[in-house]
This record gives C-alpha cells, sequence and structure tokens, in this order.
C-alpha cells in the first residue's frame, strides 16, 4: 500500500509475484532515457516483470518490442501504467475496452479530472496518486 493511496489488494497481489506472468503495459513508453517512460520500462523490467511498451512511433524500447497502441498488446494485460499527458490518456482510455486490462494505472501528470471521472466509470480497479515504481518497489 502507498502511503497515500491503498492500492487495491488485487493488484498488490499480482504485482508481489515480480516475475513475468504479471504483464504490464507502458502507454508512453519512450527512448528518452531522461522520461519517465524510459525509466519506468527499464525498472520494471529490472524488477522482473513483463513490459509491453506502447508508443506509434517506436519499434522497441529499452531493448523491448513496442507496440502501437494497447489494442496490438498481446494478452493478458494486468496493469495499464499512462505516462502520458491527460489528453492523450483520455484519448486511450476512450478507445480501450475494459475488459481486456485489469487495471488502469495514471501516473501523475497522466491525469486531470476529466481522465478520472472517465477511468473511474469505465475501469473497475484505477490506482492514481501513486508511483508504481514506488510501490513495487516496497513489495
Amino acid at each position: 500500500m502507498d502511503r497515500q493511496t491503498r492500492i487495491p489488494a488485487g493488484v498488490e497481489e499480482r504485482l508481489r509475484r515480480k516475475d513475468a506472468t504479471t504483464r504490464i503495459a507502458v502507454v508512453g513508453a519512450s527512448n528518452n532515457p531522461e522520461k519517465y517512460g524510459n525509466v519506468i520500462v527499464r525498472n520494471l523490467h529490472g524488477k522482473g516483470y513483463a513490459v509491453l511498451p506502447v508508443n506509434p512511433r517506436e519499434p522497441e524500447i529499452a531493448g523491448l518490442a513496442a507496440y502501437r497502441d494497447v489494442a496490438s498488446v498481446p494478452r493478458p494485460v494486468h496493469v495499464v501504467d499512462f505516462v502520458t499527458p491527460p489528453g492523450v490518456t483520455l484519448e486511450v482510455l476512450r478507445g480501450l475496452d475494459p475488459s481486456s486490462v485489469g487495471a488502469v494505472w495514471l501516473q501523475d501528470g497522466s491525469f486531470d479530472d476529466a481522465v478520472v471521472a472517465c477511468a473511474e466509470e469505465r475501469f473497475a480497479t484505477v490506482v492514481r496518486d501513486a508511483c508504481i515504481m514506488v510501490v513495487t518497489g516496497r513489495l
């Protein structure tokens, strides 16, 4: 559990596994090592998770095959982690099938009130106000 936000039990249980059976799509993944979209990909991959970078312009990120959109990511996807500006996050959320993902994780800076409203209306499990790197580092 993060100090600011309770992490839903199912998400925490899945993240505790720290192995390739836990599949995390990172929307906004980047090849720029100074961007969180790269830092998060490398951090989670280094912890043993199956990381699925999502970026429409890059075929590979941090040595991992990248996907043009979340719909292209092979299933199952346990967590979709957003590292995108709120407008992009909202657009992706609106096009995402709620039955195709276990949880939506909104990193700081990826959401505003409209994003939160959309996410909470469409998805059963939404995490925000918590950094996935910090949470997985504590587990």
